[in-house]
């Protein structure tokens, strides 16, 4: 199994620095009597942050319909209306979930063809547990 933990890492801090961004865009567009936060978004605990959001991801792609989705996925880009019929979930659940895919880092959406796609931790994390379930079907393994 060739699965390279520190692509997730690396995917996980680009996510990260997304997060830090849009934090930094919201906060300059708010408008309020109350002085600015003073504590800059990428200050804190690193790693307690790298580790929430890994473990959100996991938890993202532990429900069997969403990792069905990122199995499917796998092949490339997909039309959310493939995902709804290969989870048997109306398009508006498939969104939401796709969504939340999204929000973890391990799955991109395009809007200007309604379909979404891996993300190098989203296929990272689909080669990991695909590689664990060939080893663990393996009689060689055991």
């Amino acid at each position: 199994m060739g699965v390279d933990p520190a692509v997730l890492g690396k995917a996980l801090a680009a996510r990260m620095a997304d997060i830090a961004a849009a934090i930094e865009r919201y906060d300059a567009y708010a408008f309020s009597e109350r002085p600015a936060p003073t504590e800059e978004c990428g200050s804190g605990d690193p790693p307690g942050v790298a580790r929430d959001l890994a473990l959100a991801a996991l938890r993202a792609a532990g429900d069997p319909l969403s990792y069905a989705m990122l199995q499917r996925m796998a092949g490339g880009d997909t039309p959310l209306s493939e995902l709804s019929r290969a989870t048997g979930l109306p398009r508006l659940a498939v969104w939401e979930r796709v969504n939340g895919l999204v929000a973890v880092g391990l799955a991109g959406r395009r809007h200007e063809d309604d379909s979404a796609g891996l993300t190098p931790a989203g296929s990272t994390l689909v080669e990991l547990v695909e590689g664990a379930v060939v080893a663990a079907a393996d009689p060689a393994h055991q």
